[in-house]
């Protein structure tokens, strides 16, 4: 579990994940509504799914895809800040 805590794009399955665990109540939804049992079984997949996409990488493409998921951190974090944006902005991502 180290090795993923200096990976982003694991780190951002974690904030994503929490994400949406404070916007499932709002749209009336549970995790299984998602393809998950829980906000674990999800971090899991989608940590699972990242170390995949990974695995097909190249070395000198890895930095980028660690930039693009610090940038979905930090557009994450807006969102969460700005308070009404971030349960909209995932629905679109993820439900419609």
């Amino acid at each position: 579990m180290a090795a993923c805590a200096s990976d982003r794009c694991s780190t951002l399955c974690v904030e994503v994940g929490s994400a949406l665990d404070e916007c499932l109540p709002e749209w009336g939804l549970t995790w299984e509504e998602l393809g998950a049992e829980s906000r674990a079984d999800w971090r899991v997949r989608c940590q699972d799914e990242w170390d995949e996409v990974r695995s097909g990488l190249e070395a000198r493409e890895l930095p980028a895809s660690q930039d693009q998921c610090i940038a979905g951190s930090d557009e994450l974090a807006a969102l969460r800040a700005a308070e009404d944006g971030a349960c909209d902005e995932l629905r679109a991502l993820y439900l419609d």
